[in-house]
């Protein structure tokens, strides 16, 4: 275990949890409009990625920062090209639900260190919860350090699963609607911390970004899932800064059900 990463988690906790109850505060208030994607973005939104921004910039000046609102602040940060380390923020993950009232949204934090996450914190304000790994530390649930779960056959399999309004699902997810208990929460931060901590059995992630998934992949991880693009290939590290940016599809499992799942999403074709 990296003693440096273990604190840093540590020391990360409460400036987290503290930018996270901006959300909570503006929870059902906030003012929402759209991005030139036409996603949306609230008020809240930028009002958390501050905090988070001008806290890292205070303690941890030569790192460099990278957003889901603004990819980077040269006043604040280092350049993202030369920096040994850099945070990856996403202020509200799951700001469509956010933005009408749905309490299922999470503010997720990681630093990465040689293109790979080692320290990740997601925090979910609505119900004061708190996940949280570092490279080597292990997944942790508030104070408690989690062991390693399996999946819970008795209960049934539970996939988390994208919407798939804007890009089409993989065929198996067609199959999984009859077999197994499909959910989406609207959070992709909030389905990898789940996994990792034992609730969900597998996520399958499709067209995201960095600041979705570096926490929620370190968690899953350390906490002893699998994880692989669909095309087979690691997930992490990546090149940066030239992957920083780029849009990535994995599935991420507990061994118990890793292979008939995976086996599904390389054998079952998309339909029509």
């Amino acid at each position: 275990m990296s003693t440096e990463y273990e604190q840093i988690r540590l020391d990360s906790l409460a400036w987290v949890r503290q930018a996270g109850r901006i959300a909570r505060e503006r929870f059902g208030a906030a003012v929402a409009s759209r991005k030139a994607d036409r996603s949306p973005v609230t008020d809240a939104d930028h009002a958390v990625q501050d905090a988070l921004q001008s806290e890292i910039a205070r303690r941890w000046p030569a790192d460099a920062v990278v957003t889901e609102e603004t990819q980077q602040d040269p006043q604040r940060h280092a350049a993202l090209a030369s920096a040994r380390r850099c945070w990856i923020i996403d202020p509200i993950d799951g700001t469509r639900n956010y933005a009408r009232a749905l309490p299922l949204y999470s503010v997720s934090v990681a630093m990465m260190e040689r293109g790979e996450p080692v320290v990740g914190i997601i925090y979910d304000p609505a119900t004061d919860e708190m996940y949280s790994a570092s490279r080597g530390g292990g997944m942790w649930y508030g104070q408690e350090k989690l062991s390693p779960q399996v999946a819970a056959e008795s209960y049934g399999i539970i996939v988390g699963c994208p919407a798939g309004q804007q890009h089409r699902l993989p065929g198996a997810v067609h199959h999984w609607l009859d077999r197994y208990h499909l959910r989406n929460l609207g959070s992709t931060a909030l389905h990898l911390a789940y996994l990792a901590a034992g609730g969900f059995d597998a996520v399958l992630v499709t067209e995201c970004h960095t600041w979705d998934i570096a926490a929620g992949w370190l968690m899953a991880d350390e906490a002893g899932a699998s994880t692989k693009r669909l095309d087979g290939s690691p997930l992490f590290p990546i090149r940066m800064p030239e992957q920083a940016y780029e849009e990535v599809s994995f599935f991420s499992a507990w061994p118990a059900a890793w292979d008939r799942l995976w086996g599904d999403l390389q054998s079952i074709p998309r339909p029509g």
